[in-house]
């Protein structure tokens, strides 16, 4: 009996382990299944992503031509020219005096501020003085004697003709000492304009004034000072008063930008130019009449263009056009596009019409395509 039940427990225990084994190796092969099941719709997606990126990616086709390309956007476009000008000062002034003298005493320092009619340095007038002594003692006697005639003229006493020449005798006097003290005024040289003492060329003791003399000193008006520049005629119309220009002096490294005060309406018929003046208004201190400055102006000036290189528009005979890039899908292909020109210059043209912001045009390999070609876009 025993014995009985040691085999039937025995025989239970081994149908409970074989049964357990069995049911863990079917949940294996269940899982296995499960992820190759998985793996093969990842596989399949993998498959059509690989197949999308192969559409969209115009490098990857062998048979696409490489080509660079520009976006267009629409921005400021300025186009710029440099003419050469001089500083200039219609307050420069070389003072000399009327008559020949020797400069005694100079007043004036170089750098010194000047006032109109201020003197500058006494000349010698020694000469001039002594003829008004002898003028004035000369004058005393002519009216001692006219005042006698006049009194005998009066009373009926004497000729007319004497009273007349004793009258004439006086007033000439008065009218020379008047004349001669005029010129004694001379002798004290004076500034012709308020400014600044820029150079003294004589030396005390020196004779001025003479055929052989130079001035006693140049006076300048900085506040006054301009820019004036000579422009060819191609610009007529394009610059005008008020319009703003760059202003450069290399010999100092200063730039400013300024406005320009007045554009002549006349034309040199010898060298076919017109002249713009420029009014610096500040750093007067550092410019100096003659100054070579350079001056940027511009001919065309627009907040809003579209511009593209000029080398890349042709022409067909019948109208200009440019090659841009027609996205189809995933294919890019050469397009044909024509565009109405704003204004044309030698490395920039402006579009009035004809392309978009967004829009790509070809700027390298542009030779290489015709319209309808395949292109793929590398890098710049």
């Amino acid at each position: 009996m025993k014995n009985t039940l040691f085999i039937l427990s025995l025989v239970t225990l081994i149908s409970a382990c074989g049964g357990k084994t069995e049911n863990g190796l079917d949940a294996k092969r269940a899982e296995l299944e499960a992820l190759n099941a998985e793996m093969n719709t990842l596989q399949e997606a993998i498959a059509k992503v690989k197949g999308e990126i192969d559409l969209l990616d115009t490098a990857a086709r062998t048979n696409a031509i490489a080509v660079m390309a520009l976006e267009i956007n629409k921005g400021g476009f300025k186009n710029s020219f440099q003419i050469q000008g001089l500083v200039e000062s219609d307050q420069n002034v070389l003072v000399s005096p009327e008559v020949p003298a020797r400069i005694l005493k100079i007043l004036v320092k170089e750098g010194q501020h000047v006032s109109k009619g201020q003197i500058i340095a006494h000349l010698d007038g020694s000469v001039a003085s002594s003829q008004i002594a002898e003028l004035e003692g000369a004058l005393g006697l002519a009216k001692l004697n006219f005042e006698k005639t006049e009194k005998l003229w009066k009373q009926k006493i004497g000729s007319e003709m004497q009273y007349l020449q004793a009258k004439n005798q006086f007033e000439n006097l008065q009218n020379s000492i008047k004349t001669a003290r005029t010129q004694l005024g001379k002798y004290s040289l004076r500034s012709p304009i308020s400014g600044t003492v820029d150079e003294l060329m004589i030396n005390e003791g020196e004779i001025a004034g003479g055929m052989t003399s130079g001035p006693v000193a140049r006076i300048i008006n900085l506040a006054d000072i301009q820019v004036k520049a000579n422009v060819s005629e191609s610009y007529l119309g394009k610059l005008q008063k008020g319009q703003s220009v760059d202003l450069s002096f290399p010999s100092i490294g200063l730039t400013m930008t300024e406005k320009i005060s007045s554009v002549s309406n006349v034309v040199d018929a010898s060298n076919r130019t017109f002249v713009i003046y420029v009014e610096p208004s500040k750093n007067l201190d550092k410019l100096r009449p003659n100054l070579l400055a350079m001056v940027t102006a511009y001919d065309f000036d627009n907040s809003n263009s579209i511009v593209v290189p000029t080398k890349l528009v042709r022409n067909d005979g019948k109208q200009h056009f440019v090659y841009t890039i027609k996205t189809n899908g995933g294919k890019k292909t050469v397009e044909k596009r024509y565009i109405e020109i704003a204004q044309q210059f030698p490395s920039e043209t402006v579009v009035k019409s004809g392309l978009e912001t967004g829009d790509l045009v070809i700027t390298e390999g542009v030779n290489s395509v015709i319209v309808g070609d395949e292109v793929k876009i590398i890098a710049q």
